[in-house]
């Protein structure tokens, strides 16, 4: 499943995309080509910057087990100085922090959620 294959991103429902599902080969490893595998199409793009800037991330999804937002969970105790400074105000856990947005229901679209994501990721820097 990849981002491409979502040309208008305007026309799809987050809420329709956020409980993905993936049969992943064992061994297989979590890259740039693969990512999609591993996560929802709303979460692709940020996981790979998240990647591009060296980020551990320990899991994507809707968060709804969890009672917490849709989005990208990481380890704050591999964070840079710089990065745990940014990431402080998202703590979900005392080692978890959490890049999420609400999703409303049939209003919120893909690209406003991937917009979102984005827009918080990108404030991280490469370490």
């Amino acid at each position: 499943m990849d981002n491409n294959n979502y040309k208008n991103k305007n026309e799809i429902f987050a809420s329709d995309l956020i409980d993905f599902k993936a049969n992943i080969a064992e061994g297989q490893k979590l890259e740039h080509n693969t990512i999609a595998l591993f996560c929802s199409p709303l979460f692709v793009e940020a996981m790979k910057v998240l990647m591009d800037k060296n980020i551990f991330t320990l899991s994507c999804g809707s968060g709804k087990e969890r009672g917490i937002l849709p989005g990208i969970t990481g380890d704050f105790s591999k964070l840079s100085y710089e990065n745990k400074a940014i990431a402080n105000s998202m703590m979900i856990s005392e080692f978890e922090f959490r890049i999420g947005y609400r999703i409303i229901d049939k209003i919120t679209t893909f690209a406003e959620f991937e917009d979102k994501l984005l827009e918080v990721v990108n404030k991280f820097f490469e370490q």
